[in-house]
């Protein structure tokens, strides 16, 4: 659902609204006792139309800080383990974790607490693990502005680990060393720099915020990113293969992908599937493939387009590709 900003008394506020799907025990416990890292909200009632009221005055999205700073590891893992705790917070009070919003576009940080603040929407669910990996993809994937992520082994590795169908956040936690383990030379930055600005933080923000501010390695290879101004299919196993989806689209087989790219797969079909854009959307359609092609672990339907959305892994056989 999507959030719209507002302005109410010169204060500002982003509000959702619709009809409640979940239980409402759920909104009474938050209202009762509002837990930590939820964004308290006030709610109003007309008819059958419900509209509730989060106050974002004193809170910055997520999406902007990342475009101004950028993320490294250690900002990626205090990340990971707040959502970790978002989880445990959720099981505490009962409230299923799929009703709350994950993207960012509705993760806050507090300029009072330095903490990162979540958004509950009752009006529809999402599959949070689906929602948490999409939102690695983002951050890991270094889609905002030019900031790199700290090397390119550690991005390899971490999409690969974010990319597997078992994907479980605390198993990525639990193998944060070994993960994020990379080499002195293994350093990606930039060339783009932000002024900086003074900022109302506690020194808990300061950690879990720190700049990343290293030299770039000349030999590194650069962040994964879409500087070309088109999407692309980005490999999850094989980090170097990328898929441009131009503007006349691109049709994905088994020959292609071993002529192009270098990429042999006897489970991908001579012409397996067609991505292509329409109306400014991205388009995925399987061929008639005897292996099938796969969105996000579900199968598509034969010769039935389906949309895409930044972030979604699309699977030809079992070779899968992130839309970057």
């Amino acid at each position: 659902m999507k959030l719209d900003n507002i302005e109410v008394g010169g204060r500002k506020f982003q509000t959702l609204k619709g009809e409640i799907k979940c239980p409402v025990y759920m909104l009474r416990m938050i209202m009762i006792n509002m837990p930590k890292h939820l964004i308290p909200f006030s709610m109003s009632e007309k008819g059958s139309n419900i509209k509730l009221m989060y106050e974002t005055d004193t809170k910055k999205p997520i999406r902007d800080y990342l475009i101004e700073n950028g993320a490294d590891k250690q900002w990626i893992k205090n990340f990971l383990l707040s959502v970790d705790g978002i989880i445990a917070l959720c099981g505490e009070y009962l409230i299923n974790p799929d009703y709350i919003m994950l993207s960012v576009e509705s993760l806050f940080y507090s300029f009072d607490t330095g903490e990162i603040l979540y958004i509950f929407n009752p009006f529809e669910s999402n599959d949070f693990n689906l929602c948490c990996r999409k939102i690695l993809v983002d951050i890991a994937g270094n889609y905002f502005l030019d900031h790199a992520v700290s090397g390119e082994i550690f991005r390899e590795r971490f999409l690969r680990e974010i990319g597997n169908k078992k994907f479980n956040l605390r198993n990525v936690l639990a193998d944060w060393e070994t993960l994020s383990y990379c080499e002195k030379s293994d350093v990606v930055k930039s060339d783009f720099t932000t002024p900086k600005k003074p900022i109302k933080a506690t020194e808990l923000f300061k950690d879990l915020f720190n700049k990343i501010n290293k030299k770039e390695d000349q030999n590194a290879t650069m962040a994964i990113t879409n500087t070309s101004g088109c999407m692309c299919l980005t490999g999850i196993c094989s980090i170097n293969t990328k898929i441009p989806i131009k503007e006349e689209g691109v049709t994905v087989g088994r020959t292609m992908l071993q002529k192009e790219y270098g990429l042999y797969n006897g489970g991908i079909g001579k012409t397996h599937a067609r991505v292509y854009k329409q109306d400014g959307n991205i388009f995925a359609t399987d061929l008639g493939s005897r292996n099938g092609t796969y969105l996000n672990g579900e199968q598509l339907d034969k010769r039935v387009p389906v949309k895409m959305e930044r972030g979604d892994i699309l699977a030809f056989s079992d070779e899968e590709f992130i839309l970057c």
